[in-house]
């Protein structure tokens, strides 16, 4: 999920400028989204603690 989400927002980046103003929301949304995943993915990645 993660790579997609990666994918699009290079696709945002890759863009016109004027195109990328209109798309400014998304691209903040898409920007958002892929720093959650990321801390997501990390989270999953530690080991288990079982307190």
């Amino acid at each position: 999920m993660l790579y997609v989400i990666e994918s699009a927002l290079d696709e945002v980046e890759a863009v016109s400028r004027d195109a990328r103003e209109k798309l400014s929301r998304l691209e903040t949304v898409m920007k958002s989204t892929a720093q959650n995943l990321k801390i997501l993915k990390d989270k999953l990645e530690q080991p288990a603690t079982n307190g």
